[in-house]
């Protein structure tokens, strides 16, 4: 905090004046809160914000008389383990988010918000107007804090960019238990940076990516969810998870169940306003039958009747398989009808586990007689929810039987139903005979004074319920008169609605003491309760003991793992170190190769542009002789289909002449047969000639010899 007199009070005691061991306090103050700084303290050191009255009361008593009497003293849940160094940080970071000029108002204001907020393992800094460099700064803070166990930024506008940075924080940090980062507008990339992180993180147990008050919710998408999904499958420490309004559709939830089922550790599942449907309910379901989940808030997701009818049969097959692990359920807003009641009545008969049971906002309508059935048979129900479920008055007996039965059911809720005058009577009988129930919730149900009267008639019987809402119905002064009545009688009820009813101012004091004086006697009886309630738990305190042992022993366990990993954090830092100056080296060599880069970059691009328009020329004239060779082609065929038709017609001509010529060919074959016979006759006559020719010659050679001699 810079020194300034503006705005700033300052009270400065002397040594003379006061012996105090530090001897010099200043405090600043705005609109009514204070702040303290021992001047002998270190500059860092955050002012503290003092208790309502103190300045006030310094102007009459001496800070050594204050510091004496304890009213300087602060606890170990007060004390804010920010300084101001990291103050001054953070405020000018979220101004820088906010596109606002730092003051010293606002500063101090700020100030105000974290000593209030920032306190022992605590910081909670919700809806603050945060963006990524405020999430940068609480990342540098937290990262080397070992005290706070629980972040919260929800409301704020982390984003991405933010969100990268809480994951950073998380791979380093081995304090937080608990983070909260619903409503930031965390999409995709942010929300697997934070799964991500949470694989190399061994103390988060509790992760919100939800919707904060159920508005401007995340938006991690597939990606994120696929890192869940990865994530759960390895991580043994996360046991709640916080996913509602995150638009995942049957798409996004399968990749978490996936992970869920291979996962013994998460116990809680916050799936609400997820868009889901039918196909998501057989996601869901598959959960539900096979994985380790004890608490499942599923509203709002548009499941329908099919849909809850398919959660439901799962979790009784979960059931009737040995898995009875379901204790809180909440399906409210999901048109749940007649199929989701009758399988409803299969589960509250089955189970033993089921504690908490969530249907508001359905359709149930006259099907909610199966409910009713099955609460009759009920072994563990506490707390039941069926307002504005379309409830109607002609069901009682069956709400009347399941009221007398039925020994486990703590808080029924059935307002904003049409039960009227028959519904109140039944349950007015079914509370004469009930010892369990101490909360019922019957406002807005158009009861009248019939159904008034009988519900006031059940108080003179019923001695534990304890609080009774009647609010906005239709019942007169007539009933308003036997309540107060009947309530004097009464010493168990301690809170009753009545407003919007026509009842008299009278009628309603008279009520209001009698409800103050049963509070009155039910506060006196309850360390009579308490001390029975030890002794009952007196033989559990050995089991408590050996847990605890057991608990001190993972403590112990997980302190030297920090230790351990703390060691190889150091060891991991000074490889970082080396690295970062070998990078740093490398960057220089980068830098002397990127000139030789560009210049062989630009001598590519040329050898790239005269490559391309080669490519471009070629390309056209392969176009062009694809075109010639193709008329080449066409021709060919042309001239080809020309030949087959020219040799067709030679054939047929040649067959016709075959057919002509046969018989000219038969007589010339007879003729040349018969010439070739006269050859043959004409050669041997000749043959026979020349024979005898030369005989004759012979003859005269010999007749000539003779005349010679």
């Amino acid at each position: 905090m810079s020194e300034s007199t503006k705005k700033t009070n300052t009270v400065r005691i002397s040594p003379d004046t006061d012996s105090y061991e530090t001897r010099l306090y200043n405090y600043r103050s705005t609109k009514g809160s204070a702040f303290l700084k021992d001047s002998a303290s270190e500059n860092s050191t955050l002012p503290t914000l003092l208790p309502k009255g103190i300045p006030y009361a310094a102007n009459y008593v001496s800070f050594e008389e204050l510091q004496r009497q304890g009213a300087l003293r602060t606890s170990k849940q007060d004390t804010v383990n920010v300084n101001a160094e990291e103050l001054r940080i953070l405020y000018q970071c979220k101004c820088l988010d906010q596109s606002l000029n730092p003051t010293w108002e606002r500063e101090v204001r700020f100030m105000e918000v974290l000593s209030a907020s920032c306190k022992g393992n605590f910081f909670s800094l919700s809806e603050n107007g945060f963006g990524p460099a405020s999430a940068e700064a609480i990342a540098h803070i937290l990262s080397s804090n070992r005290v706070y166990s629980v972040l919260d930024l929800s409301g704020n506008q982390l984003r991405d960019e933010g969100a990268n940075h809480i994951a950073n924080l998380l791979t380093v940090n081995r304090a937080l238990a608990h983070v909260d980062l619903s409503s930031n507008d965390i999409g995709p990339a942010g929300g697997a940076a934070i799964a991500n992180a949470l694989g190399k993180n061994n103390t988060v147990v509790s992760l919100d990516l939800g919707a904060h008050s159920g508005v401007n919710g995340n938006h991690i998408g597939l990606k994120g969810a696929e890192a869940l999904g990865s994530l759960l499958s390895s991580n043994e420490v996360l046991a709640k998870l916080n996913l509602s309004s995150n638009g995942l559709g049957p798409a996004g939830l399968s990749p978490i169940v996936s992970g869920l089922l291979n996962n013994s550790t998460l116990t809680f599942l916050d799936v609400s306003s997820n868009s889901l449907g039918v196909e998501g309910a057989k996601v869901l379901g598959n959960a539900l039958e096979n994985g380790h989940i004890s608490t499942l808030l599923a509203q709002r997701n548009n499941f329908g009747d099919e849909g809850g009818a398919i959660l439901f049969q799962a979790l009784a097959n979960s059931i009737e398989s040995g898995g009875d692990i379901i204790e809180v359920l909440d399906l409210s807003g999901n048109n749940l009808g007649e199929q989701t009641a009758k399988l409803l009545h299969a589960v509250l008969s089955a189970s033993s586990v089921l504690r908490t049971l969530r249907l508001s906002g359905n359709s149930f309508g006259q099907h909610g007689k199966a409910i009713y059935e099955g609460l009759v048979e009920s072994k563990g129900l506490q707390s039941l929810f069926l307002d504005s479920c379309g409830l109607r008055g002609h069901e009682g007996p069956s709400l009347f039987r399941a009221l007398s039965v039925n020994n486990t059911l703590k808080k029924l809720d059935l307002s904003h139903n049409k039960l009227k005058n028959d519904g109140a009577k039944e349950i007015a009988s079914g509370l004469q005979e009930n010892k369990s129930l101490t909360v019922l919730n019957l406002s807005d149900n158009q009861i009248g004074d019939v159904g008034g009267q009988a519900l006031s008639g059940s108080l003179l019987t019923n001695q534990t319920l304890r609080e009774l809402n009647l609010r906005r119905n239709l019942m007169s002064e007539a009933t308003g008169d036997l309540l107060n009545e009947h309530l004097r009688s009464n010493r168990s009820v301690q809170s009753m609605d009545v407003a919007y009813n026509d009842f008299t101012y009278k009628c309603v004091v008279g009520i209001k003491q009698s409800l103050e004086r049963n509070l009155k006697n039910n506060k006196n009886l309850v360390v009579p309760k308490l001390n029975n309630e030890i002794e009952l738990l007196a033989p559990k305190e050995k089991d408590l003991a050996n847990t605890e042992e057991g608990i001190e022993l993972e403590k112990r366990t997980i302190k030297d793992r920090s230790e351990q990993l703390l060691h190889r954090s150091e060891e991991a830092r000074v490889v970082t170190e080396k690295l970062r100056r070998e990078v740093l080296e490398l960057e220089r060599a980068l830098d002397k190769i990127r000139g030789v880069s560009e210049a062989a970059e630009e001598v590519f691009h040329k050898a790239e542009d005269y490559f391309t328009n080669e490519t471009a020329s070629l390309k056209m004239q392969k176009t062009n002789m694809e075109g010639r060779i193709q008329q080449e082609k066409d021709k060919m065929d042309r001239m080809q289909r020309d030949m087959d038709k020219i040799q067709k017609q030679i054939r047929q001509i040649q067959e016709e002449e075959n057919k002509q010529l046969a018989p000219l060919i038969s007589a010339v074959e007879e003729l040349e047969g018969d010439r070739t016979r006269q050859m043959n006759d004409a050669k041997f006559e000749a043959e026979k000639l020349a024979a005898l020719s030369l005989r004759k010659k012979e003859a005269e050679m010999t007749l000539r010899e003779p005349k010679k001699k």
